[in-house]
C-alpha cells in the first residue's frame, strides 16, 4: 500500500471489501456510492428508590454499515473480481456470513475488520435513471481495528 504523505479528509478513498470466495482475498465493492457506519452502546436504565441513572451495558457495540450503490452486471469472466448488487442480494437471501473490511487504502490508516451478514437489501430505479441498491451489513461481533500495512 502507498504511504500517506499529506493529511486527508475521509471521502472517496474509503471502501468496503468482502472476502467473496472465502479464501482471504478481499474484493472492493466498487459500485458503492456511499457507505455509512453506525454503532451504539447499549444503555441500561436503573430506576431505584434513590433516583434514576443511565448505565452503559457490558455488551460490546456491534456496528451496522449501510451501502448504497449502482446495480452493475458483470460478464462471467469478471464476476470473481467484482461485487455486484446481485452478490449482496444472494448473501442476504442465503443468510451467508462473510468477512468484511471497511478501510482506506494507505499505510497506517484504520482498517475495521468484521464478520457480518447482509441483513437488508433493496433496489430502486426509474425509467430514465440508474438502477440502485441499498444494503445493510450487520456485524456479528465486535469489530477488530488495525492499521493498514
Amino acid at each position: 500500500m502507498p504511504e500517506r504523505i499529506v493529511s486527508t479528509v475521509r471521502g472517496n478513498e474509503t471502501t468496503m471489501a468482502v472476502d467473496k470466495a472465502d479464501n482471504d482475498t478481499f474484493v472492493v465493492i466498487k459500485c458503492a456510492t456511499d457507505i455509512n457506519m453506525s454503532s451504539e452502546l447499549e444503555q441500561l436504565e436503573a430506576n431505584c428508590y434513590g433516583g434514576n441513572e443511565i448505565l452503559i451495558s457490558g455488551n460490546d457495540p456491534i456496528p451496522a454499515f449501510t451501502l448504497n450503490g449502482i446495480v452493475k452486471e458483470y460478464p462471467s469472466a469478471q464476476k470473481a473480481a467484482n461485487v455486484s448488487g446481485n452478490d449482496l442480494e444472494d448473501w442476504h437471501l442465503s443468510k451467508e456470513p462473510k468477512d468484511f473490511k471497511y478501510a482506506r487504502g494507505m499505510t497506517g490508516d484504520r482498517v475495521r475488520k468484521f464478520k457480518g451478514f447482509v441483513s437488508a437489501y433493496g433496489e430502486a430505479g426509474t425509467a430514465n435513471g440508474l438502477q440502485t441498491y441499498s444494503a445493510t451489513i450487520s456485524a456479528m461481533h465486535k469489530i477488530e481495528i488495525e492499521e493498514a500495512p
